[in-house]
Formats: C-alpha cells, sequence, structure tokens
C-alpha cells in the first residue's frame, strides 16, 4: 500500500477525538482524502467523497474479519470467533442479494405503521423518566434519559421484560465498544465482545421459540412472519435481532447526549424551539447532521478504485467521514452553526446507498418525543455545575459518558 503520509492529522490523539470538527476541518481543506497510518486506513472529509464510497461496488461491507483483526492487534482471532459467526449474519455486513434479503426482513419491523403503533408507548417511557427527576431540579442527561430512554423502548418494541434490561445494556455495551474500536486491553475487551454476542444469541433463540409457539405484536413475532417468505434461517433472524437491539439503542443514546449537549451550547436554539414547538422535526434532522453519533463508517476496497483522486488498493479500509462530510461548505451552508431550521438538510448521518440506515425512523421519533417533552417540562435547561464526560474512544461512536445539567 503506497500512500503519501502525513503526521499532522493525529487520530491516535484521544485530544484531538474530543475536538473532532477543527481535526475534520483542517484535513478538508488541506488534504481531503487522506491515509492515517493510526488508523491503517484512508479517512474521507467532503461530502461528494463520503456519497461516492458509500455507493461504490468496489468498496463492501463485508469487513467483520478484518475489524476484528485490527481490534485484537496482535491477539488470536478466536478469541472474537462467536462474534464474527453471528454477525457475518447481519445485514450491515452483508451486500448485493444477501443484503437484501436480509434487509426486507428487518423492513417489517420498521414500517410507518409499526413505528406509528410505538409513539404511545415512548410518550409514556418518556414521561416516566422525567417525572422521576422532575422535582430534582437536575440529572445527568445521560444515566437518567438518554440512556434508559432507548433501551427500554427498543425492549419494549421486542416484548423484552424489564428485568432483563439491564443484562441487554451490559451484552449490548460490551459488543459495540469493541466493534467501535477499544481503547483498553484489546484481548480482555474481546472476550468480553465474544461472551455478550454468545448471550444475546442464546436469548434471542429461545425468545424466537417462545414466540414461535406463542406470537404477539411485538417485533420478534413480525420477524418471525417474515421467516418462510425469505428462507431465513432461526439463526439468521436472531442475528438480525442482535443487530436491530444493538443498533437501536447504543447509537440512539449518544444521538440524544449529543443533541442535548448541542442545545446547551446554543441555548438561543433552545429558546426558539421551546417557543416554536413546530420546529422539532428540523430540530432533529440538524442535531443529527451538526454532531452524528456515528462519525464515521468503515468500507474494505474489493479492487482497485478511485476516491477524491487518490488510489484505494484491494483490501485498504476506507473510513467513510459522515459526520465530516456534515460539515463541508460545499454541501452545507454555513456548516458549524447549529440552526434548527436549517432546510434543506440532506445529512450523511444515517448514510446513503443500500445501507441506509433501518432504524432511522425509530431514532427520528424517539429525539423528537425526547426532545419535545424536555423543550415543554423543562424550558430552562442549562448545563451544570459539574463537566461532562466525552466518550470518544473510537471513530466509530460518539456520545457522553455523563452530561450533567439542571432545570
Amino acid at each position: 500500500m503506497s500512500a503519501v503520509t502525513s503526521p499532522r492529522f493525529d487520530f491516535a490523539d484521544l485530544g484531538a477525538l474530543t475536538d473532532l470538527y477543527p481535526l475534520l476541518a483542517r484535513m478538508r481543506a488541506q488534504e481531503p482524502v487522506h491515509f492515517a497510518p493510526q488508523l491503517n486506513g484512508w479517512v474521507t472529509t467532503r461530502y461528494a467523497d463520503a456519497v461516492a464510497a458509500l455507493r461504490d461496488p468496489a468498496l463492501t461491507s463485508q469487513r467483520l474479519a478484518l475489524i476484528v483483526q485490527y481490534q485484537l492487534r496482535h491477539s488470536d482471532p478466536a478469541i472474537a470467533k462467536d462474534f464474527e459467526r453471528i454477525c457475518f449474519q447481519q445485514m450491515l455486513f452483508r451486500d448485493g442479494g444477501a443484503h437484501h434479503r436480509l434487509r426486507v426482513l428487518g423492513n417489517r419491523g420498521f414500517t410507518p405503521s409499526v413505528l406509528d403503533r410505538a409513539r404511545p408507548m415512548i410518550e409514556g417511557v418518556v414521561n416516566d423518566l422525567l417525572d422521576k427527576v422532575q422535582a430534582r431540579g437536575h440529572m445527568d442527561a445521560i444515566a437518567d434519559f438518554a440512556q434508559p430512554l432507548p433501551a427500554v423502548a427498543i425492549a419494549e418494541l421486542f416484548g423484552i421484560p424489564a428485568s432483563d434490561r439491564d443484562l441487554f445494556q451490559t451484552w449490548s455495551d460490551d459488543v459495540a465498544k469493541f466493534f467501535g474500536g477499544t481503547h483498553g486491553d484489546p484481548a480482555t475487551d474481546g472476550r468480553a465482545c465474544n461472551d455478550g454476542a454468545l448471550a444475546l444469541e442464546d436469548y434471542f433463540l429461545r425468545l424466537i421459540e417462545t414466540r414461535r409457539r406463542a406470537p404477539g405484536h411485538d417485533l420478534v413475532s413480525l420477524l418471525i412472519a417474515g421467516q418462510a417468505e425469505g428462507k431465513l434461517s432461526a439463526e439468521e433472524v436472531c442475528a438480525q435481532c442482535i443487530l436491530i437491539l444493538i443498533a437501536g439503542h447504543v447509537t440512539t443514546i449518544d444521538q440524544m447526549g449529543n443533541a442535548l449537549s448541542a442545545f446547551l451550547h446554543h441555548p438561543a436554539q433552545w429558546e426558539r424551539l421551546r417557543a416554536d414547538p413546530a420546529l422539532i422535526g428540523s430540530a432533529v434532522e440538524e442535531a443529527i447532521r451538526y454532531d452524528p453519533a456515528a462519525p464515521f463508517t468503515h468500507r474494505i476496497a474489493l479492487k482497485e478504485t478511485q476516491l477524491g483522486g487518490k488510489t484505494v488498493a484491494p483490501g485498504d479500509v476506507v473510513y467513510v467521514g459522515l459526520a465530516a462530510g456534515n460539515r463541508d461548505p460545499v454541501a452545507f451552508a454555513n456548516p458549524d452553526t447549529f440552526d434548527i431550521a436549517r432546510a434543506p438538510n440532506e445529512h450523511l448521518s444515517f448514510a446513503v446507498g443500500p445501507h441506509v440506515c433501518l432504524g432511522a425512523g425509530l431514532a427520528r421519533r424517539e429525539l423528537a418525543i425526547g426532545l419535545a417533552a424536555l423543550a415543554r417540562r423543562m424550558p430552562h435547561l442549562r448545563p451544570a455545575a459539574e463537566p461532562p464526560r466525552r466518550r470518544c474512544e473510537s471513530l466509530v461512536f460518539r456520545g457522553f459518558h455523563s452530561l450533567p445539567v439542571a432545570f
């Protein structure tokens, strides 16, 4: 692999990842498609290059083996063999006909009618969470709100008992931490990820069998109903359940925290939303554009291809810059301005092309219902004295460990 390298873009610097956007802006101006030695891969920062990469058939989503190899570094890849086996059956890591077959099954659970039926449940969860903290006058917006909201909502959609939700949070966090790129001990985190994936598989295989005998109106029952049509195995249905569960709450936790942080830093926009609740739809889109929960997604080159004037060789990894593309001044006027009435707003945060985010509709509803309730019930939301703690240990997931607020 030959490339001109530059030490000025340091993706191993946690300080740079904390304040990510100046780094991305410098790269966009100086070398918009850049080979980063710390990542052993290419990084894109322009909107057009991100779209091209996501639509390029030469760049595949079948990247699991490389991710495992990279995350484990010099450790035995067998540490994560079950994680790799389970995830290989997920639509996220398949292309072409195999992806389409699995995607059709997943679409059953996210139709507008299914999401509309979920609205009262989401509203109930939001109000219950806010009832617990309203009189206190302060909360950690992550632990008290952003984290339990999507976790409870997705569990309700699956029909998972409340007593099991903490287990799912732990298992999902262990998988997501490894997938996103660990800064801890690779072998330890790889084993935790593998154990989490196995635990999720065992749980969902048993749940699928239970729903097959006694179907209901939950997401698992909907997926089972489409199993025969798609000629899917029980293991494939199980793998999609695991994907939906993890993606359906891990990234939404981060996106809610990122949205609230944007409002805390732009109090005039919070007042604007409070004064005009009809702006909630465009406010959600702007929050998703301004600081997305998934700043990057990976692709791997199947064959030599051109990207932004650079030659990407077979086997090269491409980190497609979704967040960077969202701040590209060619695509967005005043891209560093947080404007909740921005229109149009064709952001990249849910990707484009065949792998556009399946759960985008659910995420939008949760964010809209949650932010609208906060604006209505806590109009004077503001930062608390205790500083927030960013979660940016990888390029794939970006959020907060904690976000203390007062109201």
